[in-house]
């Protein structure tokens, strides 16, 4: 009977790689394709142990989603509940289903894009330039540059002051063949479509991400991989990634059946609408047309390059771009144990295992608006702490409204009376921020990161075990025990 068994098996094996192996045979043949064909072929000389162990690695080289990293977040459920509200309302794509009674999506909240006239960008710039804003704008390239500061100074305008600042020093108008009067209206549009209530997604998180952005572009190993079209791109992207954001998440608009949730088939919604009212704004009219002076092929290239940075900065896949990023871009094992072409690792230069091809490009790029994105744990404290008050603001008024209107409620914990603001803080940094900072600061060589987000994490850790948990009680120690932001000193 074992034997009978055994032939079974070992003829429904048989047949099973000789159907795969089929796929060598296919006209077009894709990277994945080659691998389960070379699969197939060490089967055939294998013993009946590893024919096993390869067919289990076919199984799982057959999924869709490669980088998806199902397993390591099922662990999250098991820690705190804060964290686990956290990193699985960012990581997961689409409506809460739970049972849940749900009103009409006109109940809930809507996105509708307010009109915002030319009229300032009619104005010479440099005459809404006070000496205040031109000092502060000075420190723009370093990375404790208080973009707060601007924030009050330009009465919440400070999209506008920095971009300018920004674009001009990379020369983003010559690049785009605009003038400077026409990336003055564009970004006074693109300001203007921010929504100043949100107390996190507005346009000083868009200032904040585009001066993150600018010194990633600063760094040399950047410099020499990107070009004047490149660093335009990852300018334009860092300042657009958030606009018309609702001050609610994805999964928010998908159970109140939101028009843009509707639209976007319940599929990256959210960054969709950034990417698309990015081109509508963009082009409408010719009076902040930054891409009129393009040719069309150049102008297609920009389009799909702004479209996949600015898709990048969503969440849910997070550890597919990240684990991409780090299997092409970042081989630190690779030079350490062995020589390349005759070098050892001491001499090995930059360039050895520096991209080359345009998705490897594409990767990095993704990689720098994800960080710039979330970049807030790797600031100096006080700022770092103004941010997570901000965020957590945000996500308790998300909640409100969720109960207020009988929808699922996306992240139970973050009710505005219990949640722990430091545990929620340690969980962001233990499962996004460190490894991806550990891993693009070996890429760009960025130490001061590094510092702050360790000594941040440390800062986070004493709140916790002291009881410190609340809004309330982080804004009284904002005002007790850390001193005032200070004006950029300076220190890279």
């Amino acid at each position: 009977m074992e034997l009978a068994w055994s032939i079974i098996i070992k003829g429904a094996q048989s047949a099973r790689r000789q159907s795969l192996a089929k796929l060598h045979n296919l006209p077009l043949e894709a990277p994945i394709t080659k691998v389960i064909s070379l699969i197939c072929t060490a089967q055939e000389n294998s013993n009946d142990q590893v024919v096993q162990i390869l067919d289990k690695v076919v199984d799982i080289l057959r999924v869709t989603e490669l980088y998806s990293s199902h397993l390591k977040t099922e662990n999250i459920k098991y820690d705190d509940p804060v964290t686990s509200d956290l990193i699985g309302a960012l990581i997961t794509q689409g409506p809460v289903h739970v049972t849940s009674t749900r009103r009409s999506s006109n109940d809930s909240a809507t996105v509708k894009s307010q009109p915002y006239g030319l009229g300032i960008a009619k104005m010479n710039f440099m005459t809404s330039v006070t000496p205040q804003i031109k000092e502060l704008l000075d420190m723009s390239l370093y990375w404790d540059f208080n973009v707060f500061k601007l924030e009050e100074l330009t009465m919440k305008r400070p999209l506008v002051h920095l971009g300018m600042n920004l674009l001009t020093h990379f020369e983003v108008h010559k690049t785009l063949g605009c003038d400077e009067r026409t990336l003055h209206a564009w970004l006074t549009v693109i300001e203007g479509h921010y929504h100043a209530k949100n107390t996190y997604h507005n346009s000083t998180h868009a200032a904040d991400v585009l001066q993150a952005t600018a010194m990633f572009l600063e760094k040399d190993r950047i410099k020499r991989l990107l070009d004047q079209l490149d660093e335009a791109c990852c300018l334009i992207a860092a300042i657009t990634h958030d606009i018309d954001h609702p001050g609610k998440s994805s999964a928010f608009l998908c159970n109140s059946q939101n028009d843009l949730a509707i639209l976007y088939n319940d599929i990256s919604v959210l960054e969709s609408h950034h990417a698309a009212l990015t081109f509508k704004l963009t082009t409408k009219d010719e009076r902040l047309n930054i891409f009129k002076g393009l040719e069309k092929d150049t102008y297609k290239v920009v389009r799909q390059n702004i479209i996949d940075m600015i898709l990048a900065t969503e969440m849910t896949k997070h550890f597919e771009h990240l684990a991409k990023f780090v299997s092409v871009c970042n081989k630190p094992s690779t030079l350490d144990e062995a020589p390349v072409d005759g070098l050892t690792p001491s001499e090995v230069s930059p360039e050895a295992i520096m991209p080359t091809s345009a998705e490897e490009i594409n990767l990095v790029k993704r990689m720098l608006i994800k960080c710039a994105d979330v970049s807030n744990p790797t600031r100096p404290l006080k700022m770092c702490v103004e941010w997570a008050k901000r965020i957590a603001e945000e996500y308790f008024n998300q909640t409100d409204e969720e109960k207020l209107n009988h929808l699922p409620v996306v992240m139970p914990m973050f009710d505005r009376v219990s949640c722990s603001i430091p545990k929620s803080q340690i969980g962001f940094m233990d499962y996004i921020i460190n490894d991806m900072f550990e891993t693009w600061d070996s890429f760009i060589d960025m130490p001061e990161m590094l510092y702050y987000m360790r000594s941040n994490y440390q800062y986070w850790k004493d709140l916790e075990e002291k009881g410190t948990i609340s809004i309330n009680d982080i804004c009284k120690m904002m005002t007790t025990t850390l001193p005032k932001i200070p004006e950029s000193s300076g220190n890279h």
